[in-house]
C-alpha cells in the first residue's frame, strides 16, 4: 500500500480500523421480496410490450461493472425493442470493469455508454427499463423515469413493472424466454451472446434453476456461433490479474467450505474480482471472499455458489453496513474508503496493514458462521 504523512500511534490505528471495518462499507447486495408481479393477469411479454411499445426512444441501464449476464440480456432486449419500432440504447451506471465483460462488449461490438461519462443523450430516452444485478433499481432523477426492470432477481419495487422470474437462472435465460414468446428469431451475433450470457450467468448450468436455462439455451443453441462460444469461454488473461489470483491462492484460509484471503493492493477491482470467482474452482469452497487494496479503499469482493449462503448477508453482517449500491445473492463486493488512514508513512504501515488483515478475515468468518 502507498501511504503518505505519518499518523499517531498503533493503538489509535487499532481502534480506527475496528470502527472503519464496522460502519462504513457500502455493499452491492439484493434483498429478495417476491416474484415478478403483473398488470391485470397480463403476461409478461404483453405487459413489457405496453409499457415500452408506446415510447419511441428507450435507455436499456445495465448496472456497474456488469455481469456478462446482464450485458447479453440488454443486447436481447435491443433487439425486442426493434422488433416493436422503438429505438433503444445501452447505458451502463458505472464502468465495465470485469475482464470477460470487457471481453463480451469488444467482441460483440457493445455501444455501451457509462451515465455521468458523457451520456448527455440519456435525457433524450423517454423511458428507462433496468436490466440484470440485483441491487437497487437506477433512479436517474427521474429523467428518464425506470418504467420497467427485468433480472432474474426478485426486486421490491413498488409502481413499476417487474419482471423478475426465479425459476430463470440467469436474466439471459428470461430476455430469451421473452424473445420466443414474440416469436422473434434472432440472429447469429443476438443467438450467440444470449447463448453466452446463459452459460456464463448459471455458471456453466452449476446454478441452473429448472428446465427453463436448458430450454432457453437449446432455442439458441440453433441459432448460435458455437465456435465462438468455447472462444469466449476461455479468454485471455493479463498479467496483473494472475498474479493477484496467485496470492490469493497463496494467502487462503478456510474454515468448512469458506475461504477468505488477502491480496493486497490490486491494480483494479476487476481482478480483485477474478480471484473471487477463481477461488471457487478450488476443492472443498463454496463461498469465497478476497478483500484488497484499490485506489485507498478496501474493497471485499464475495461469491457464493452454495444455495443456502447469501453473499450479500455474510457481507452485511460482517460490516454492518446501511448503505446498498448493488449486487446480489451470488456477488457482492463491500467497499469502505481509508479516508485519513491512506496517509500512514512506512512507520506504520505494516501495522495498518496486518490490523486490516486480521480484522477483515475475523469479521468475514464470524459472519460466514452466524449465516
Amino acid at each position: 500500500m502507498a501511504f503518505g504523512s505519518a499518523l499517531g500511534g498503533v493503538e489509535i490505528i487499532a481502534v480506527a480500523v475496528t470502527l472503519l471495518l464496522s460502519g462504513g462499507l457500502a455493499v452491492y447486495a439484493v434483498q429478495s421480496v417476491n416474484d415478478w408481479r403483473r398488470d391485470d393477469d397480463d403476461e409478461p411479454i404483453d405487459a413489457l410490450k405496453n409499457t415500452i411499445a408506446g415510447q419511441n426512444r428507450v435507455a436499456l441501464v445495465v448496472p456497474e461493472g456488469p455481469s456478462i449476464d446482464a450485458l447479453s440480456a440488454a443486447v436481447g432486449l435491443q433487439t425486442l425493442c426493434t422488433e416493436w419500432g422503438v429505438t433503444a440504447r445501452l447505458y451502463a451506471e458505472g464502468p465495465v470493469t470485469g475482464e470477460d465483460s470487457k471481453t463480451f462488449c469488444n467482441i460483440f461490438d457493445l455501444e455501451l455508454s457509462v451515465i455521468g461519462d458523457g451520456a448527455d443523450e440519456l435525457t433524450d430516452a423517454d423511458a428507462a427499463v433496468a436490466v440484470g444485478g440485483g441491487g437497487g433499481v437506477p433512479r436517474l432523477s427521474n429523467n428518464p423515469p425506470v418504467v420497467a426492470v427485468i433480472r432474474h432477481r426478485p426486486t421490491a419495487e413498488e409502481n413499476i413493472l417487474t419482471v423478475t422470474p426465479t425459476d430463470d437462472g440467469s436474466t439471459a435465460t428470461t430476455v430469451t424466454r421473452l424473445l420466443e414468446s414474440e416469436a422473434v428469431v434472432p440472429d447469429q451475433r443476438i443467438a450467440t451472446a444470449l447463448l453466452h450470457g446463459i452459460r456464463a450467468g448459471t455458471r456453466e448450468f452449476r446454478r441452473a434453476n429448472g428446465t427453463r436455462d436448458y430450454e432457453a439455451a437449446g432455442f439458441l443453441h440453433t441459432y448460435a456461433d458455437l465456435g465462438r462460444i468455447e472462444d469466449l469461454r476461455s479468454p485471455g488473461m493479463s498479467g496483473d490479474t494472475f498474479d493477484v489470483i496467485s496470492d490469493a491462492i497463496a494467502n487462503r484460509e478456510r474454515r468448512a467450505s469458506f475461504a477468505v484471503t488477502n491480496v493486497g493492493a490490486v491494480p483494479s477491482v476487476s481482478a480483485l474480482e477474478e480471484a473471487a470467482d477463481t477461488m471457487l474452482r478450488l476443492e472443498g469452497v463454496s463461498t469465497a471472499a478476497v478483500f484488497g487494496i484499490h485506489e485507498e479503499t478496501i474493497v471485499v469482493s464475495c461469491r457464493a455458489e452454495d444455495v443456502r449462503t447469501n453473499a450479500f448477508d455474510i457481507l452485511d453482517t460482517a460490516f454492518e453496513t446501511s448503505e446498498t449500491t448493488g449486487g446480489n445473492t451470488d456477488a457482492a463486493t463491500a467497499r469502505v474508503p481509508l479516508g485519513l488512514f491512506a496517509q500512514v508513512n512506512g512507520e506504520h504501515e505494516e501495522t495498518l496493514d496486518m490490523l486490516i488483515d486480521a480484522s477483515t478475515r475475523k469479521a468475514l468468518f464470524e459472519a460466514f458462521e452466524s449465516s
